[in-house]
């Protein structure tokens, strides 16, 4: 910075010297203690400077006197300073302290300081000085704009605050939105006593810490206003203050008012619905809970009120059809759609239900909500069941009679009955049984066999039918005076635990033949067989009947025309094929006579011989044409033996067959027969058995017979009879064999084992 001294002026008189000499001695007094800066301008030059502004300045007083003012002043203002002060000498006024805003310093290092200035014109003689005082304020404008920020941020706060004064309990101070809330203005409020806001008896002062959620404050206009408050007590120059932070809270309160009452009908309206309402959740692992089901809800599934809260809704499912933790379901595949499922009640019978779930805004993604609607739609759904199966049979006797037209035979027709009441009753396994003596209750117990079968509970159905109690159930299920029956409580005892219920429909009730019935079950947990699934099977059995006579009529026919058939084969074969054969033996025979050469000769009677050998083949398959030797049915002919042994058994045999006994030859089939011959006879004369079990089995290529007693047995080291070695024989001619297991006291085993090799029946 330049010098900017004023040079001495010459022409000023020694009088104002002693004057200002004095002025000096007094400034020195008076102003060198004071804490603001001065300086004493005479005539736009400094002329004195206290410490204070030294101090201030940064400048030393040899630095100052005899400068300009401008000297001070930062160059950008200099210009404007200049002005003021030539019209502050025109015209010169005392000036207080803060009437020109916004002054700065500059000091020596070139900052700036705020300053405020109060400017006083003095007369010396008849000279007028400028005495200015100048105040560091530099301080107290950072507090000031640290302040106005302060309450800038406060004015910005949309809750409304209000601080009251404890001494005196009134308002001394608020922000810009307290205003809008009371309904009065900020001057208004400042000062007012406290209590004049407080309405409806709410408190008028909180303590340090405390809130109130419901606090009622009165406006300017007399309305009551519900607030929240938090009060918090802090201290002040001015004493302890209380800020409270107020928030209109009317809005929200009436809404969740409203909200509780929606939730109170809503309540009310799912409590009272007549149909299911289940509230569920599902979490971020995939396990479902039941939140709230409604009394429709829970007296659907057989539970309490309130038993179904907080359980797996997969409580509900049918055993085999329930879902582990982790899936989407049972209520993600629900979503917006209407399912019809199967479902079971607390004492585990069935139902079916019309179930729709919504998913809902409440909750998460994490955890969504469902709203589950349940409609039991059971008769429904067992009424279109019932229909579905009046269609299905009537399509299965459609079907069994077109098979009895198409010349099928009558295992065929039988194991068509078995697929088709499967398919029609929904049954895990089907079975056709005949009888062979049906007007002898007892006789059943051994005269019964399976001739068709169909479902995966096949062998469990089967295998349970040969057991003692099995026995005694198909006597109840198709002797005489049993038409139709559903015996579910006896089923498990005599077929095992898996076997849930049972029905069986007997044909042939009107003397005709053949007699049996139809067996159907289904597994435990399912749903029971029911009397309409027992009208089903019986009008199944009836028909069924129907379609087997017409089967065995068409097949009686066939038989017939069969007979007539060889009869006119054996007819032609005797009267010209064998009669032309002799007489040309005999026209051989008489060129045999007259013929000399011994080998001509030779050649002749050996044509002759053969001749004679055809002759004989012709004659034997006359014989057997007219003779009639096609057998029956095997397993009537096993049954006949198995009957014939009574009387010298003293008891009735069981029997049991499996599989088709008619693919075995007449060569095997009349060893079988001779084998069980020899081995009833055996169990007569050595066993002295109570009951004699006869089982015949096809399995594969292989024909298994068992004699089995339980009379006093042999030891295994005992000797084979005649019996046992006959049936040996018998077995070898077929690369078969014979086992027998016995000891004393435990009864006596024979099997009988062949292959069977194709061989044609006759």
């Amino acid at each position: 910075m330049g010098d900017d001294r004023v040079p001495h002026d010459p022409g000023r008189t020694a009088a104002t010297v002693p004057d200002l000499a004095d002025a000096d001695a007094w400034f020195r007094e008076v102003v060198e203690g004071s804490p603001d800066g001065v300086l004493l301008v005479d005539d736009g030059v400094i002329r004195y400077v206290n410490r204070s502004l030294e101090q201030l300045s940064g400048w030393s007083r040899e630095d100052l006197v005899g400068r300009s003012p401008e000297h001070l002043v930062p160059p950008r203002r200099r210009q404007r300073h200049v002005a003021l002060r030539t019209a502050f000498a025109r015209e010169p006024r005392p000036r207080p302290m803060g009437e020109a805003p916004d002054l700065e310093l500059l000091r020596a290092d070139g900052t700036t300081r705020a300053v405020e200035m109060a400017l006083a014109p003095v007369a010396v003689g008849d000279r007028t000085l400028t005495v200015a005082t100048v105040r560091d304020v530099s301080r107290r404008r950072v507090a000031e704009a640290e302040r106005a920020r302060l309450a800038h941020i406060v004015d910005l706060v949309p809750d409304s605050i209000v601080v009251v004064d404890l001494t005196t309990e009134r308002v001394v101070e608020v922000n810009r939105a307290a205003p809008l809330l009371l309904g009065r203005p900020a001057s208004e409020l400042r000062g007012l006593p406290v209590a004049a806001l407080a309405a409806g008896g709410s408190p008028v002062l909180l303590e340090d810490g405390r809130s109130l959620h419901e606090q009622l404050l009165r406006t300017g206009d007399g309305a009551v206003v519900e607030c929240e408050v938090h009060a918090r007590t802090i201290s002040t120059p001015d004493g302890p203050r209380l800020v409270n932070v107020v928030r209109d809270v009317s809005g929200r309160l009436d809404l969740e008012r409203r909200l509780r009452a929606q939730e109170e009908s809503f309540r009310i309206a799912f409590d009272q619905a007549p149909v299911g309402i289940a509230l569920t959740e599902r979490d971020s692992v995939g396990e479902r809970t039941i939140l709230r089901a409604n009394p429709a809800f829970t007296a659907m599934f057989g539970y309490e009120p309130g038993e179904l809260d907080g359980r797996d809704p997969a409580l509900l499912r049918p055993p085999g059809s329930r879902i582990g933790p982790g899936s989407t379901r049972p209520h993600d595949d629900l979503v917006d759609r209407t399912v019809v499922r199967p479902y079971a009640r607390k004492d585990g019978s069935g139902l079916w239900a019309e179930v729709r779930a919504s998913r809902l805004d409440s909750g998460s993604e994490e955890r969504p909500r469902f709203l589950v609607h349940a409609v039991d739609v059971t008769d429904r759904v067992r009424g279109e069941q019932a229909s579905r199966r009046h269609a299905a049979v009537t399509e299965c006797i459609a079907d069994v009679a077109r098979a009895a037209l198409e010349h099928r035979d009558e295992d065929g027709v039988f194991e068509r009955i078995a697929r088709g009441a499967a398919e029609a009753l929904g049954a895990d396994a089907t079975a056709v049984l005949l009888v062979d003596r049906p007007d002898e209750p007892e006789a059943v117990v051994g005269g019964h066999r399976v001739v068709a079968t169909s479902g995966p509970l096949t062998a469990r159905l089967t295998g349970g039918l040969e057991s003692p109690a099995g026995r005694r159930l198909v006597v109840d299920l198709l002797g005489p005076r049993s038409v139709a029956a559903s015996l579910t409580a006896r089923a498990a005892d005599a077929l095992g635990p898996e076997v849930g219920s049972l029905a069986a429909a007997r044909f042939g009730t009107d003397g005709a033949t053949p007699v049996g019935g139809i067996l159907a079950c289904r597994r435990h947990g399912d749903p029971p067989l029911t009397a309409d699934d027992l009208d089903q099977l019986a009008r199944l059995a009836v028909q069924s009947q129907m379609a087997v006579h017409l089967s065995r009529a068409r097949a009686d026919q066939e038989r017939v025309i069969l007979l007539e058939e060889r009869q006119r084969i054996a007819r032609e074969l005797h009267d010209t094929v064998i009669q032309d054969v002799i007489a040309l033996g005999m026209e051989i025979s008489a060129e045999v006579d007259r013929e000399r050469d011994p080998v001509r000769q030779a050649r002749d009677l050996d044509r002759i011989a053969r001749l004679e050998e055809v002759t004989r083949t012709l004659r034997r398959a006359v014989f057997q044409l007219r003779s009639g030797t096609h057998r029956g049915s095997l397993a009537r002919e096993v049954a006949a033996v198995v009957g014939e042994s009574e009387r010298v058994l003293g008891h009735a045999p069981s029997i049991t067959f499996s599989g088709s006994l008619d693919r075995l030859g007449n060569e095997l089939a009349a060893d079988l027969l001779g084998a069980l011959r020899e081995a009833l006879s055996n169990v007569a004369r050595h066993a002295r058995a109570q009951h004699t079990g006869v089982a015949v089995r096809v399995v594969d290529d292989e024909v298994v017979l068992t004699v089995e007693d339980d009379g006093v047995g042999t030891e295994d080291s005992a000797p084979a009879g005649y019996g046992l070695h006959s049936m040996g024989e018998r077995a070898e001619r077929h690369d078969g064999s014979v086992r027998v297991g016995s000891g004393v006291g435990r009864g006596t085993r024979v099997e009988w084992r062949c292959p069977v090799r194709g061989e044609p029946p006759a």
